[in-house]
């Protein structure tokens, strides 16, 4: 009987570990919301920007930024090349991001640490983003979100026996996530929730085996 919903490498998909994480990073999102310290833990990190040069933290937003597709664009060509069965699933995750991500902007229209805090309360670096338009634009960040989907499809792709290696994939998000609170665009639960949302969405993109289901349809022709 055919499986629509096991990869065609058949990696596994939750592992105990992860679980963990997942349900650890939720926990945290939850006491700072619950206890309302979007802002207090914000400055707090903030406030550390100093411990890396800004160069790197610009340099890191750019990379990371939807609009520029530089994230996006390498992990189709890394599929291509390493993993092209996972190919549609890679496309159907990117587009699904993009979309989801919009989406929940435009419904949340959470107002951005620089125009919630005081001027010179905190750091805050623009080098190429419209301050304007995406003034109300902060929950969640999309940033975080794009290299969470990039590292947790790698992780299943190519890292699913290598632990060192799924965990630099989280250090990666996790830098992400702090360039964007260390340069003032985004609050903790903005990146936190990218996180978890970027995991969620890319186990249930991969969960589904869209290969053998095009396979199927074209049998019929």
């Amino acid at each position: 009987m055919m499986n629509l919903y096991t990869t065609p490498n058949k990696p596994k998909l939750i592992t105990w570990y992860s679980a963990i994480l997942f349900i650890a990073f939720t926990l945290v999102s939850s006491y700072i919301y619950i206890e309302q310290l979007n802002q207090e833990v914000f400055l707090y990190i903030n406030s550390y920007h100093s411990l890396i040069p800004n160069e790197v933290w610009e340099y890191t937003n750019m990379i990371t930024y939807s609009k520029y597709f530089i994230i996006p664009a390498t992990l189709i060509l890394i599929t291509a090349i390493g993993k092209r069965e996972n190919l549609i699933n890679v496309l159907v995750l990117i587009a699904i991001y993009f979309v989801l991500f919009m989406a929940l902007k435009h419904i949340f229209h959470e107002a951005r640490p620089y125009v919630t805090l005081p001027t010179g309360s905190f750091y805050w670096s623009n080098q190429f983003e419209d301050t304007t338009k995406s003034a109300y634009l902060s929950f969640p960040s999309g940033h975080t979100g794009n290299i969470a989907i990039f590292a947790f499809a790698m992780n299943i792709m190519f890292f699913s026996k290598s632990k060192i290696m799924q965990f630099i994939m989280l250090l990666l998000i996790i830098f992400i996530g702090l360039a964007r609170i260390c340069t003032g665009w985004h609050w903790p639960l903005d990146v936190l929730a990218s996180g978890l949302i970027g995991y969620i969405l890319t186990k249930i993109i991969f969960a589904i085996n869209f290969e053998k289901m095009t396979r199927k349809k074209n049998a019929y022709y």
